[in-house]
């Protein structure tokens, strides 16, 4: 028999009357919204009550997404991504492969601005975001510093009205090598942030660990989540909250149940499926990719258990904005060309619950 997680518990104890208020259900690892219509966008899913409202705007509002190769594809409907995203204090992006601004290498060396990279950051900031930008890319090569999906920059958008970055706590990549690192595929980035209150405080580390359903592949994402886990317990003596998110390339329960840090437990436990692909072919359908983890004792009062984690179906939410003469190519989907416009992911969304005061 399978233990309950902290997360089940907690949910199954909450008040019905409160239930009803987030009524969301991923059963079989389908997305559906609170009207129980499968495959619909659960981004407008929220009931306009002044009770459900009130806990919301409480909440601060968190999304990780990855945008495949995100400065390369022409074709990308930056304004429809930044509207899509409008709505959240903190936006995490995974797979940004070139800058948008013009800048310097920590090397010295200079580097320029990608026009691709620079239209979706200038639609983001039309929304009223700033953003922390990685000092320089990181890779599985030898050699970084390129403009290539060879090599990916980390990137947090936030609103400053609600939260701003914590420079007293640990941030920046994990590691000093960002080039075919022995534990990292990617160096993972910390971001760490505080809400305007001053009462919570927390770091979100953004990651791309290693694809693949092989035996390579699994073994090298554990490495590179013990790897992760291992940094968190050297740096936490000032700081307790630290919740790993983004594209983990996990393909099932039973590897999650493998992979979990010591106390951690993940958001999408159930491993709904998080990438856009929606053929169910062995070993080509979508898969549980996407993950929030976070510590079962130190997070879990500061993590909205009962909201949990939502995807947020990108097919569906992107279809209102399509003004092409062309078909919409997510109806009929067709993936090679719906990830140039949009992504091949699904965004993911939780929120966290800042306390009367902070505790560590």
């Amino acid at each position: 028999m399978t233990t309950p997680s902290l997360k089940s518990l907690q949910q199954k104890l909450l008040p019905i009357s409160f239930l009803v208020l987030f009524s969301f259900s991923f059963c079989n690892g389908n997305i559906t919204t609170s009207e129980g219509t499968e495959g619909s966008a659960t981004v407008e899913a929220d009931k306009p009550s002044n009770v459900e409202m009130t806990v919301t705007n409480s909440r601060l509002k968190i999304c990780t997404f990855n945008i495949q190769f995100l400065g390369s594809f022409k074709k990308r409907d930056n304004k429809a991504l930044a509207d899509l995203l409008k709505e959240f204090d903190i936006v995490v992006i995974q797979e940004l492969v070139a800058p948008p601004v013009d800048g310097v290498y920590p090397d010295g060396t200079p580097y320029k601005a990608d026009v691709e990279a620079a239209s979706f950051f200038k639609a983001m900031a039309e929304k009223g975001f700033e953003h922390k930008l990685s000092e320089e890319d990181t890779g599985t090569g030898e050699e970084i510093h390129k403009k290539s999906s060879a090599t990916e920059w980390w990137v947090s958008f936030y609103k400053p009205d609600k939260v701003g970055l914590a420079t007293d706590l640990p941030g920046g990549f994990l590691a000093d090598d960002r080039s075919n690192h022995p534990d990292y595929e990617r160096v993972p980035y910390a971001f760490p942030f505080r809400d305007i209150g001053g009462s919570l405080d927390f770091v979100l580390i953004s990651v791309h660990l290693m694809p693949g359903g092989n035996e390579e592949g699994t073994a090298r994402r554990k490495q590179e989540i013990q790897a992760i886990y291992q940094w968190i317990e050297a740096n936490n003596s000032k700081e307790k909250d630290f919740i790993i998110l983004g594209d983990m390339n996990i393909e099932d329960e039973e590897e999650l149940a493998d992979v979990l840090p010591e106390g951690y437990e993940s958001l999408n436990n159930e491993c709904r499926r998080t990438n856009t692909l929606i053929n169910d072919k062995p070993g080509n359908g979508a898969k549980p990719y996407d993950h929030i983890m976070y510590h079962s004792t130190f997070t879990a009062k500061e993590v909205d258990l009962q909201f949990d984690c939502q995807v947020i179906n990108l097919i569906d939410a992107m279809k209102a904005s399509w003004t092409a003469p062309e078909t919409y190519p997510g109806e009929p989907y067709v993936h090679n060309l719906f990830k140039q416009y949009y992504s091949d992911h699904h965004p993911v969304r939780f929120q966290l619950i800042p306390p009367q005061q902070d505790d560590d």
